[in-house]
């Protein structure tokens, strides 16, 4: 099923505008858990800030009260940093000038103040080492004791971060990294989503410095939140597109619908008309033929009236299949070999008996050097160029119908933008068809690119015709690479002319006709025929007929029939079946027949002639391939195989697939038929 453009951008805008609502609510969500996670951050830092200036005031105290005494005394001492220090989560002594603890302000601590040591670095720098606290050594005006050390307890330090549980806070001071109890959570998919930052203070005065780390990762619940909130808007987003999708569709498909069935009606209505003509043309004359006592000429005559209201009648339904593959898209091209010249005397010879029925002639100009074989699709060429001369015949008030033929290839026509296009071909066809009538109405012009469109205000127009010919004209020439243009005056007649793509035989010994091979002035049929630069009579040659023998399957009765009475007038001797069953019986019963042909050793031993079978395409149980294929898996591998099918051999899949069976279209082509047996077949 194919969309409409329009709903695929109702859709594809639905679903932008979702985007852009979830990516602007991922955004918010976002700024909102970095602002929550900058004030949890923000608290740590001023919590840990604020107790290390704590420290910083105490050794600024420890330090003015040693450089404003002369001499401190143990008991002053004591004094000073118990009051000082009592809360203050600290401890200090003093070190004499060999590194020993003298002054200590708790006695709590002395066991493990004597038990730590004095480190020097290579700078002079000295440290003191205490287990559980981390210290920092400052040196004073104090011949006895120059060094005093503050000492901080890492519990202290501890329970501080730790009041901040909700962040993960990592404190490294003096060489030692405390966590607190947010950084023991363990790390899952939300960790995807967490925010970190990281202040350093240095403290060169007291040669030592601290670093404080904050990782923040939202709850499992504020992200689930988030989520559900991004998949209830994506969700009715995307719900929404769909629902206005569907409804645009829908209005598009109803509108779509009614026009289709407007033409679907219009066609009908039309077709009814126009197969009614030639149908009760086709049975008058058949009546007229039967009970009328004429000689040969009359008889010959009112053939020739048959057989145009046939072909008319052919022509319309072929039009009517044309406009449904221009419509959905479909239309190939199939290539065949031709003989140009003789297929277009052929087309000379189709207007005989309807020129002389509406006192009118066709004039038939061919143009240039002209190849007489070519690879065409002649079912089409023949389709429009009928077409356009049909309209010419049928709407000009003229005498006369002027079809101008000239060949040109690629080289030639190099400028062309189709041309340039279409790489497939060796070049085109230029058709002219010229009328000398009143000329076409706006309104009729219109028929080129509007189907149904018919001129209902012309006088002079049969009031006829389904409306789809130029429209199927243009839409057929056009997807191949070709073109077609009008130009019409009024009072001075209407030119048509389109350019049909070929190709040119592979063969060798082709030639191109040229002036000095004109071997005749006209073709005699009653009027002129103009050839301005060639002209090929072909020579027949009198070939001594040969019996051939043919087996000719079709469930159609009276096909059999025709079938039958044209090939046994061409001297074949026919054997007929409707059904597989009949097929392998006839084939039993000709494998016993003691007439003598090309006789062919069969791989069980029995002999048989080369038989030519006629298969007809669509069976009431099975097709005509399938068919086929069972007869040459029981041995029937010798004989010439043909597909005959109403359809055109582009529209039947399995030709291309089964490339050793010919294809021949209905009505049956006996010449054709000959055209296609390998050389050396008894006919």
């Amino acid at each position: 099923m194919r969309f409409s453009r329009v709903a695929c951008i109702v859709l594809l805008i639905g679903l932008v505008v979702t985007t852009l609502i979830n990516t602007a609510l991922w955004n918010y969500a976002q700024n909102e858990l970095n602002k929550q996670y900058q004030y949890k951050s923000d608290l740590v830092l001023d919590s840990s800030r604020e107790m290390l200036i704590q420290h910083r005031i105490m050794t600024d105290a420890l330090r003015a009260f040693f450089n404003a005494s002369n001499e401190v005394t143990e008991v002053e001492f004591a004094l000073f940093a118990q009051n000082l220090l009592k809360i203050k989560s600290a401890v200090a002594f003093t070190l004499s000038p060999v590194l020993t603890p003298v002054l200590i302000s708790d006695p709590v601590f002395k066991s493990a103040i004597e038990k730590g040591k004095a480190e020097t670095d290579e700078k002079g720098n000295i440290t003191y080492l205490i287990d559980n606290f981390s210290s920092i050594v400052i040196k004073i005006d104090e011949p006895k004791m120059p060094y005093i050390v503050y000492a901080i307890s890492h519990q202290k330090i501890q329970q501080r971060i730790d009041q901040h549980s909700d962040v993960c806070a990592r404190l490294t001071f003096g060489g030692i990294t405390l966590f607190n109890r947010g950084c023991d959570k363990e790390q899952d998919w939300t960790a995807m989503f967490g925010f970190h930052s990281e202040q350093f203070v240095d403290l060169p005065e007291y040669g030592t410095s601290f670093n404080l780390a904050v990782d923040y990762v939202p709850t499992k619940k504020e992200l689930l939140g988030i989520s559900l909130l991004i998949l209830a808007i994506t969700l009715l987003g995307v719900g929404l597109s769909v629902l206005f999708f569907i409804l645009v569709q829908h209005r598009i498909n109803i509108n779509k619908q009614r026009i289709e069935t407007n033409l679907k009606f219009a066609l009908l209505s039309t077709l009814n008309h126009e197969i009614r003509t030639p149908i009760n043309a086709v049975l008058g004359y058949a009546n007229m033929l039967n009970n009328m006592a004429c000689d040969d000429a009359q008889r010959q005559n009112t053939v020739e009236k048959i057989i145009w209201s046939a072909n008319l009648l052919n022509s319309v339904a072929q039009n009517t299949l044309t406009y449904t593959k221009a419509s959905s898209g479909s239309l190939t091209l199939y290539y065949e070999k031709v003989d140009l010249i003789e297929y277009l005397y052929k087309i000379d010879d189709y207007y005989r008996a309807f020129g002389s029925t509406h006192k009118k002639q066709l004039m038939l100009n061919l143009r240039d050097a002209t190849p007489p074989h070519i690879l065409l699709d002649t079912t089409k060429f023949f389709q429009l160029t009928t077409n356009l001369v049909n309209n010419a015949f049928k709407y000009s008030s003229g005498d006369t119908v002027i079809l101008d033929i000239k060949v040109k290839a690629i080289k030639d026509i190099a400028n062309r933008r189709n041309a340039v296009l279409c790489t497939q071909v060796d070049g085109f066809i230029r058709v002219a068809v010229r009328d000398f009538g009143k000329g076409m109405s706006a309104a009729s012009q219109q028929a080129l690119s509007k189907p149904f469109t018919t001129d209902d205000s012309s006088p002079t127009a049969l009031k006829s015709g389904v409306g789809i010919g130029l429209y199927t004209c243009k839409t057929v020439i056009e997807s191949v690479g070709g073109a077609i243009k009008i130009r019409s005056r009024k009072g001075k007649g209407t030119l048509v002319i389109f350019h049909f793509p070929y190709r040119v035989c592979s063969e060798t010994e082709e030639r191109v006709l040229v002036p000095q091979d004109n071997v005749a002035p006209a073709r005699q049929h009653g009027r002129p025929l103009q050839v301005h630069t060639a002209q090929f009579i072909e020579q027949q040659s009198t070939v001594t007929k040969r019996q051939g023998r043919v087996l000719l399957v079709d469930d159609n009765r009276f096909n059999l029939e025709v079938c039958k009475a044209m090939l046994e007038d061409e001297g074949f001797d026919v054997t007929t079946a409707e059904n597989e069953r009949e097929v392998f019986s006839a084939m039993a019963a000709l494998s016993d027949s003691s007439v003598a042909y090309n006789d062919v050793t069969h791989n069980d031993g029995a002999v048989y002639n080369e038989l030519i079978i006629l298969m007809d395409y669509m069976l009431a149980e099975t097709d005509g391939f399938t068919l086929i294929e069972s007869m040459k898996a029981k041995g029937y591998r010798q004989q010439h195989y043909f597909i005959l099918s109403a359809h055109t051999e582009d529209e039947i899949q399995k030709v291309k697939t089964f490339t050793d069976i010919a294809f021949l279209q209905k009505p049956l082509d006996i010449t054709l038929l000959k055209q296609k047996l390998p050389t050396g077949t008894m006919v």
